[in-house]
C-alpha cells in the first residue's frame, strides 16, 4: 500500500499543470464510532477540537482547477501507551474534490473521493524491532462531504467523511510480546482546516 501511495503522489506532481493553484494548510480530524456520532452535538465536536482530546493533526496541500481538486493530507497523533512507550497513529491519504461552486467561490461546498492508508507504530524508531511493518494498518477508501468558507485567499473548511477499509489488516500485529487486535479504523472523521491559496 505505501508503494501505491508512493505512485499517486507521483501522479499528482505530475498533474500539476493541470491545475491553476495550490493550497497549502493546517487541519485536524476527529474520528468517529457510530455511538459516538449517535451521541455527538455541535458543542461535543467543538470542544474535542478545543481540547485536543483525541484529535490527529496534519497538513493539507491541493492543486486546485476551476471545479476540481487533487490533493494529499496527512494526520497524526502522538500519545503514551500502556507500554510505557509513545506510540504514533498516522494517517495519509489522496483525494479528488469536486468544489461545486467553484475553487474560489466566497461558499465552496465539496464532494471527495479518496485513497488512504492509517497505521500505528512506535514513536521512537529505536524502540521498533520490526522496522518495515507497522504494529497495525490498514489500507481504506473514502467519500466525503463539507463546505468551505473563501475569503480573498485564506480558506476555512469543515468535512464530513465515510470510511470503508479495503483488505486485510496489514502489519506484525504485536507489541512486544502482546498481540494486537485489528487496527481499529473508526468508520466517521470530522476535518477542521484552515487553507491559504497560493495562486
Amino acid at each position: 500500500m505505501k508503494k501505491i501511495l508512493v505512485v499517486l503522489v507521483l501522479c499528482v506532481l505530475g498533474a500539476a499543470g493541470a491545475f491553476a493553484e495550490l493550497a497549502l494548510g493546517l487541519n485536524g480530524a476527529l474520528y468517529m464510532d457510530d455511538a459516538a456520532l449517535e451521541t455527538a452535538t455541535g458543542r461535543s465536536v467543538a470542544e474535542a477540537f478545543q481540547n485536543g482530546e483525541g484529535i490527529y493533526y496534519g497538513l493539507m496541500a491541493e492543486l486546485m482547477g476551476k471545479h476540481m481538486g487533487l490533493g494529499l493530507q496527512f494526520m497524526g497523533s502522538v500519545y503514551d501507551s500502556a507500554f510505557s512507550a509513545q506510540l504514533l497513529d498516522l494517517d495519509t491519504n489522496i483525494y479528488l474534490s469536486a468544489h461545486v461552486l467553484g475553487s474560489r467561490f466566497i461558499v465552496d461546498p465539496t464532494v471527495d473521493v479518496g485513497l488512504g492508508y492509517i497505521f500505528k507504530d512506535w514513536a521512537d524508531s529505536d524502540l521498533d524491532d520490526d522496522p518495515d511493518n507497522p504494529i497495525a494498518a490498514t489500507a481504506y477508501w473514502y467519500l466525503g462531504a463539507g463546505v468551505g468558507v473563501n475569503i480573498w485567499r485564506l480558506g476555512i473548511y469543515t468535512k464530513f467523511m465515510w470510511h470503508f477499509p479495503m483488505g486485510a489488516v496489514q502489519g506484525s500485529g504485536y507489541l512486544s510480546d502482546t498481540q494486537l487486535e485489528a487496527f481499529g479504523l473508526k468508520p466517521y472523521k470530522i476535518l477542521i482546516g484552515a487553507k491559504f491559496i497560493l495562486g
